[in-house]
C-alpha cells in the first residue's frame, strides 16, 4: 500500500483578524490616552489611580490594580507602550476575540500589578500599559509556537525569538522601568497562552486547512494514462 504524508497548508493565524480589529486596537490605544490626559490634568486623580502596595494591599482598592493601566507618566512613557499595545490589541482581539482581548488582557494585567506590587515598598507608585502589552506578547507568541503549524517548530522558535528581541528587549536601562512587571506580564501571558490552547485544542486544529502528499511520483496525477514504466 502507498503512503504519503499530511502537509498543513493553513491555520487560525492565516486567516485575516476580524473585520473590526483595528478599530478595537484604536479604542484601546484612545482609552489609555484619555486615562492618562485626565491624570495629566489633575495630579490627585494620577494619585487616585496609580496602583501603590499600601492601598491595594492594606486598603483593599483593586480598582487601582486596572485604573494603573491606564495611567502614564507623561507622553513619552504613553507613547512608548501606545504602539505595541495597539499593534497586540490588534492580533489578540483578530484571532482570539473579545474574551482574550480586552476581557483576559484586561483581568491578567491586573493579576501582573498585584504579583509586582508584591515586590515593592509599600509606598510605591506603579503606573503604565508595559506589564500588560508585555502580557499580550507572551500569549500571541505562545499562541504562535503552537498553533502555526504550516512552518516548521524551528522556523517558529526563530520567528518567535526574533520578535521578542526586535519589539520587547529594551534598548537601555532605565531605573524608573518595572522590568519585573514586564516578566511578570510575560509569564502571565505565556501561560495564558498555553492554557487557551489547551482549552480551544480541537476548535483551533479543526481550522487548519491540508493537502495529501502521495510518496509515489505517480499516484498524484492519475489523470495521465501515458506515464509507463519497465
Amino acid at each position: 500500500m502507498l503512503g504519503g504524508r499530511v502537509i498543513i497548508t493553513g491555520t487560525l493565524l492565516s486567516e485575516r483578524p476580524r473585520a473590526n480589529s483595528m478599530l478595537v486596537a484604536l479604542m484601546g490605544i484612545l482609552t489609555i490616552l484619555l486615562t492618562s490626559q485626565l491624570c495629566w490634568r489633575d495630579p490627585a486623580l494620577y494619585l487616585e489611580w496609580a496602583a501603590v502596595p499600601a492601598e491595594v494591599n492594606e486598603n483593599g482598592e483593586y480598582y487601582r490594580l486596572f485604573t494603573a493601566l491606564g495611567v502614564h507618566a507623561d507622553a513619552p512613557h504613553f507613547l512608548s507602550n501606545a504602539l505595541l499595545f495597539g499593534f497586540f490589541s490588534y492580533l489578540l482581539y483578530g484571532y482570539f476575540g473579545f474574551w482574550v482581548f480586552p476581557i483576559g488582557s484586561l483581568i491578567l494585567g491586573a493579576l501582573t500589578n498585584y504579583f509586582s506590587l508584591l515586590t515593592y515598598p509599600p509606598e510605591i507608585r506603579l503606573v503604565g500599559a508595559s506589564g500588560v502589552v508585555y502580557l499580550m506578547a507572551g500569549f500571541w507568541l505562545a499562541s504562535y509556537l503552537l498553533i502555526e503549524r504550516s512552518k516548521s517548530i524551528g522556523r517558529r522558535i526563530m520567528h518567535a525569538v526574533g520578535v521578542g528581541l526586535v519589539l520587547l528587549m529594551p534598548n537601555a536601562f532605565d531605573p524608573v522601568v518595572s522590568y519585573r512587571t514586564h516578566v511578570i506580564g510575560f509569564v502571565l501571558g505565556t501561560a495564558g497562552g498555553l492554557i487557551y490552547f489547551v482549552m480551544n485544542r480541537d476548535r483551533i486544529r479543526a481550522a487548519e486547512k491540508i493537502r495529501f502528499e502521495s510518496e509515489s511520483p505517480f499516484e498524484d496525477y492519475p489523470e495521465n494514462p501515458g506515464t509507463y514504466v519497465s
